[in-house]
């Protein structure tokens, strides 16, 4: 995730949180000018300043960085987590190659139709 992204999310939960750029300068203890600056993307995130940031707005410092709330998996292992997500992709994987043979088809259909066109103009030049 780029700082631009993580600046984007910050704006986006801050003005969730109906706070102001002033109400966020003042508690990180930094002048109004640099947090606006920091939102802008004119200057860089500090670890340090991402999760007072993320304190703040009583969000976790991984919701900032990715942009949502990542769940929690405990106690889940691999075995569990593949058996839950290979039905999923199983029909993802069929849809994909049930999409392949429509686009392969349309791609079939547009050859030929060019093919028609091409003879059409052929004919026409012919008859001129």
């Amino acid at each position: 995730m780029d700082n631009l992204s993580i600046k984007n999310n910050i704006r986006k939960i801050r003005k969730a949180r109906k706070m102001t750029q002033e109400e966020m300068a003042l508690q990180l203890g930094i002048s109004i000018t640099a947090y606006r600056d920091f939102e802008k993307g004119s200057t860089s995130i500090l670890n340090g300043n991402l999760h007072k940031i993320a304190s703040l707005l009583d969000t976790p410092a991984e919701e900032l960085v990715l942009g949502y709330r990542p769940t929690q998996m405990e106690g889940t292992n691999l075995q569990e987590v593949q058996a839950e997500y290979s039905g999923k992709i199983s029909v993802l994987e069929k849809r994909i190659k049930d999409l392949e043979k429509l686009v392969s088809s349309h791609e079939e259909i547009i050859n030929s139709k060019n093919e028609i066109i091409s003879m059409l103009k052929k004919r026409l030049d012919e008859e001129r």
